[in-house]
């Protein structure tokens, strides 16, 4: 069963040592990817604690998300069909 978290939940998640985003009502727990995204982990960071939707799609082609968004995956946002 997915956990859920609250937006305000999702802004205390916004350094080095936790970073999380939500992207389409599901939380990501990027905080391991930091070092690893090729787009450097300043973007990262900018956006955590945010809803990063917009930011994504504008950058990413829809797999991205599929293969590699299971492994980072922590949970669905509450309320997220109001975004």
């Amino acid at each position: 069963m997915s956990k859920t978290f609250t937006m305000e939940e999702v802004k205390q998640h916004t350094s080095q040592d936790s970073a999380w985003v939500v992207i389409k009502g599901d939380v990501y727990d990027v905080t391991q990817w930091l070092d690893e995204h090729p787009g450097g982990s300043k973007i990262l960071l900018k956006n955590s604690g945010k809803d990063a939707t917009d930011k994504f799609e504008n950058y990413h082609p829809e797999n991205v998300l599929k293969d590699i968004g299971s492994k980072y995956k922590i949970g669905t946002l509450a309320d997220s069909s109001k975004l």
